[in-house]
């Protein structure tokens, strides 16, 4: 696993900090907000399935000759049907995508413990290996006490991750400032 050239990120310093603050305020947004911030993920998850249905199902249709057009379809169909489901009923949607968060924020916990080795030469490289283990316990958390982390879990857990995400990456971007005595 390489390590990341620390040049390569002071030379994208700005980008570093931006992306933390935005971050951060989306995080601090959802966390003042967790019952709305679940019914939009809810809702925006659904209309992106339904999007993605759709132009699968376009696909299909225009590549009928192709032999995997039908089992295209049919999953375009079942894309379809699941992201209108979850926009229509977006309650009854959260008790499902909460499990499918938990998966994610398993998987994104060790994404991002492995980004923490790749950026062990770095000063607060520390900072993604914390987030990479709090993001793998919100996983555990909303397994945990589901199905009644559904009405909350989306949104409070989105905006934890978020800010812990921004955090470490406004602290990166920190960190990267310019070695004294070197002109940039």
């Amino acid at each position: 696993m390489a390590l990341v050239d620390a040049d390569s990120v002071r030379e994208h310093r700005g980008s570093f900090l931006a992306l933390g603050v935005a971050l951060m305020v989306l995080g601090f947004i959802a966390l003042l907000m967790p019952a709305i911030a679940t019914l939009v993920s809810a809702v925006a998850i659904g209309c992106l399935l339904a999007l993605s249905g759709l132009l699968q199902g376009i696909h299909a249709i225009r590549s009928r000759r192709w032999a995997g057009a039908g089992w295209s379809l049919a999953s375009a169909l079942v894309q379809l049907v699941a992201g209108v489901l979850i926009v229509a009923f977006p309650v009854t949607g959260k008790l499902t995508l909460t499990l499918i968060l938990a998966a994610l924020f398993f998987a994104e916990g060790l994404l991002w413990i492995v980004r923490a080795i790749q950026h062990r030469e770095m000063p607060a490289w520390g900072w993604l290996l914390f987030d990479g283990i709090v993001t793998l316990a919100l996983g555990a958390l909303i397994l945990w006490g589901w199905p009644s982390t559904a009405v909350w879990a989306i949104g409070l857990l989105v905006g934890v991750d978020l800010l812990l995400g921004g955090s470490s990456m406004l602290l990166i971007g920190i960190a990267a400032r310019p070695v004294a005595g070197v002109r940039a």
